[in-house]
C-alpha cells in the first residue's frame, strides 16, 4: 500500500510518500530515509 508519512525535523514539517506492507513498515522506511526525524502521522493514500 502507499502511505503518506508526516515527519518533523529541524523545525520543519514535511511529508514523505512510501510504499509499505503496513503502517509500521511505512514508519520504518520513512525513518530510514530521514534519520533523526520524528513521525507525526501515517495515513494510507488511495488513488
Amino acid at each position: 500500500m502507499t502511505c503518506e508519512v508526516t515527519l518533523f525535523k529541524a523545525g520543519k514539517v514535511f511529508k514523505e510518500t512510501v510504499i509499505a506492507r503496513d503502517y509500521q513498515d511505512a514508519r520504518e522506511v520513512a525513518l530510514a530515509r530521514n534519520p533523526g526525524a520524528t513521525i507525526v502521522s501515517v495515513t494510507a493514500v488511495f488513488k
